[in-house]
Formats: structure tokens, C-alpha cells, sequence
């Protein structure tokens, strides 16, 4: 039984609506994550480089029925097939290479800048593979079969008599890709509950360290830590990453999977500032510092792995329908289900959009601030008057906290 023209137009406003807020999220993540160095973290990164397959996939689903209704000979609809033949399954790959980045920095120590190096990798992947059965599918045709390209009833796509090669070459693989992504995160999972224990033993015991370490007044007036890192591995919680030096940490407290580095500055009370090597600590001081930090960092990357498995959630949303519904069309090819085809029809297009209120919630504090300073500038604009004594203002302050330099106490 085929699908009635309401039916249809139904399935059709359906995907179009759904292409339009996809490319609306992908958007934003294109336009913020160019703006400014502050979206620029490494999960951040690779979702940047699959918005545009994201793009690229929403115009195919944007097209919609006219490339069927043009023609299934025609260079709209083939074009059409083509973009959904490349560029959904796309989405899926670069899920696993944030999969691959959490099983790297945990299981190999990789830091940002080894990540970073494996992103061109992580593009010939993503979208060279899928990019071949794509572009040989314009040169099969058969005189029983015809062309790959054809109608697929939602849009134009694998043409019905090709049926098989969409569980051989599209189902099939997004699906190993799944269970693969799933099998990490698993692995993960459970390095990250021990860790997690072990970051509760951790606070206990710190609280006990600090409850009974003596610290001298002395050396808390004259002392200064500065902290130098690169934000690595978080998202949200990205404030909270600091890094100190791996000789300093006790080793069961150690993260196995960042660099860590520490300048430590000391000052009298003139305020001139002199190196002075961190064994000036007390002993109940450093364990209680290194404590503190390896905490952090491991919640840091306890954040990018939760992002990450989110990112894997809005993969299975997107495919499990479609997929419930090929299978289907694989037991009763004669029945064509108007519920599944309108569920398919629904979640297909919206992979940019799931990816976008990901990357937004990761971003969020990067946004904020953005937001706040272009208030800031149109302020000032607005009001030059306000803006100088604005001006003044903070440099009474820095004045002021200059002058205190002498007076603060360990920092974290």
C-alpha cells in the first residue's frame, strides 16, 4: 500500500521544517566557533568539522520530494542521493572520533596537541569513506535495476530495486560504527568509575590533610602560586582544569592523561618576586595542593567523556527509527508504513540540530561572556562619557590590588 499525497505533503513539510532549524544550529556553532578562540576546546573542534557535513546533509533533506518529483533521471534528484548518501552517515563517523579522542587521552595519555594532530586523520575518515560508494553510485546502472539514485519515497536516495545496498552500504556500517563507539564508552565507563571512587577517597583524605597540617603565617604572606595550563579536555566545567607538576602529584592520585607544568613565584614583603622551588611546601601542603588539582583534572575529563555520550544519545535518537523502519521495509516491501517513513522523515534531518544544544550547553560559559561584552561595547558606544570614567574606575582598582600584591596568601 502506498502513501496517499497528504500523507506525503505531510512527511515533506515535516523534513523541510526539520532541515531549516538543523542549519539554523549548525550555523550557530560555524559562526561562534570562527568568532572567537573561547569555542575553540577540542570536543568543540570536532563538532565544527561535522556541522558542515551537517549542512551539506540538510540540503540534500531540504530538497525534500522535488528532486522525486523532478525526475529520478534528473540531476536534482541525483544530486539529492548523492548528499544523503554522503554526508548522513558522516555525522556518525565523527561521533566515533570523539569516542577515539576519549579512549586515547584515557587508555594513552594523549594530551590536546597530540589530539589535535590526529584531526586531519579524523577528516579523511569521516568523510573521505563515505564520500566512495557516494561517487561510484552515479556510474552503476543496470537495465533491470536502472540507476542507484532514485526515489526512496522520502526523498531521493537508494532507488528501491537497489534496496540491498542500503543495509550493505549505509545501515550496515553506521550501525558497526555504533556498536563500536558504544564498546569504548564502555571501556571508559569503567576506568571512570574507579576514578570517581578514587576522587571520593581523595576528598576525604584532603579534608582530613587540611583539618590537621599546620600552615605558617609566614609563608602564606609571602607566597604565590601561578598555575599555567591549556584548558584541554573541558567543556562547561573548563574553569575548574589546572595542571601542576606530575613529579609533585602522589601517585595515586595521578591523572594518566594530561601534561601538567607549575610556576611557582615567592615575593617578601617589598613585593619583588623570586623563584623558590616548591619543596618550600610542607609536606601535608603538597599532598593537600597536588590533591586538589589531580581532582580537577579529572573532572575535566570526566566532562568531556559525559559531552561526548551525549553526543552518542542524539546518534542513536537519529537512528534507531530510521532504521526500525528499513527493516520493516525489508520484511513487507509491498506496505509502506506511514508512521515509520513520517518518524524517519522527522529525525534524519535534525543530526545539526541535536549536535547544536550539545555544543551550546558545552559552550554556554563562552557564550555569556560573549554576550556580555558585546552589551559592554554597545554601552559604551552608546555613552563615551561612561565609558571613560569606566575606564578610570578600573584603574583605581588595578592600582589598589597592586598595591595588595604583598599581603595575598597561597592561591590555587
Amino acid at each position: 500500500m502506498s502513501l496517499s499525497d497528504r500523507e506525503l505533503f505531510a512527511i515533506s513539510t515535516t523534513e523541510r521544517i526539520c532541515s531549516v532549524i538543523s542549519l539554523a544550529g549548525a550555523s550557530i556553532i560555524v559562526v561562534s566557533f570562527l568568532s572567537s578562540s573561547s569555542f575553540r576546546k577540542p570536543i568543540n573542534r570536532l563538532v565544527f568539522y561535522a556541522s558542515w557535513g551537517n549542512i551539506m546533509a540538510n540540503v540534500g533533506t531540504l530538497i525534500s520530494q522535488s528532486g522525486i518529483s523532478s525526475g529520478t533521471g534528473s540531476r536534482l534528484c541525483q544530486f539529492q542521493g548523492f548528499l544523503i548518501q554522503w554526508f548522513l552517515p558522516a555525522d556518525a563517523l565523527w561521533i566515533l572520533a570523539m569516542a577515539c579522542n576519549v579512549y586515547l587521552t584515557f587508555f594513552h595519555k594523549y594530551d590536546s596537541d597530540q589530539l589535535r594532530r590526529l584531526e586531519w586523520k579524523y577528516l579523511v575518515l569521516c568523510y573521505g569513506l563515505p564520500f566512495i560508494p557516494a561517487f561510484v553510485y552515479f556510474f552503476v546502472e543496470t537495465e533491470s535495476r536502472g540507476k542507484v539514485y532514485g526515489s526512496a519515497i522520502l526523498w531521493c536516495w537508494v532507488s528501491l530495486p537497489w534496496d540491498f545496498l542500503r543495509i550493505a552500504i549505509f545501515y550496515g556500517p553506521v550501525w558497526f560504527v555504533i556498536f563500536l563507539t558504544f564498546a569504548i564508552y564502555l571501556r571508559a565507563g569503567k576506568l571512570i568509575f574507579k576514578k570517581r571512587q578514587q576522587l571520593k577517597e581523595a576528598r576525604y583524605s584532603d579534608i582530613f590533610a587540611e583539618a590537621n597540617t599546620p600552615v605558617s603565617p609566614a609563608f602564606i604572606r609571602t607566597t604565590e602560586i601561578h598555575i599555567t595550563s591549556e584548558i584541554a579536555y573541558s567543556g562547561g566545567e573548563s574553569s575548574r582544569l589546572a595542571a601542576v607538576t606530575a613529579s609533585l602529584i602522589p601517585h595515586q592520585y595521578l591523572s594518566p592523561y594530561t601534561p601538567y607544568s607549575v610556576t611557582i613565584e615567592a615575593g617578601g614583603v617589598s613585593g619583588q618576586l623570586n623563584d623558590v622551588p616548591m619543596q618550600g611546601l610542607q609536606k601535608g601542603q603538597q599532598d593537600s595542593y597536588a590533591q586538589r588539582h589531580a581532582m580537577d583534572v579529572n573532572l575535566a575529563a570526566w566532562a568531556y567523556t559525559k559531552y561526548a555520550m551525549f553526543f552518542f544519545i542524539a546518534l542513536l535518537i537519529t537512528w534507531v527509527p530510521s532504521t526500525v523502519n528499513r527493516l520493516y521495509a525489508l520484511v513487507y516491501p509491498d506496505d509502506f508504513n506511514f508512521g515509520m517513513n513520517y518518524a524517519s522523515g522527522f529525525v534524519l534531518p535534525l543530526q545539526g540540530f541535536w549536535n547544536s544544544i550539545i555544543y551550546i550547553s558545552i559552550s554556554w560559559p563562552a557564550f555569556k561572556s560573549s554576550f556580555a561584552r558585546f552589551r559592554s561595547r554597545n554601552s559604551a558606544c552608546d555613552n563615551p562619557s561612561q565609558q571613560s570614567r569606566t575606564r578610570q574606575g578600573v584603574g583605581v582598582r588595578r592600582f589598589n590590588s597592586h598595591g595588595n600584591d604583598s599581603t595575598r596568601g597561597l592561591t590555587r
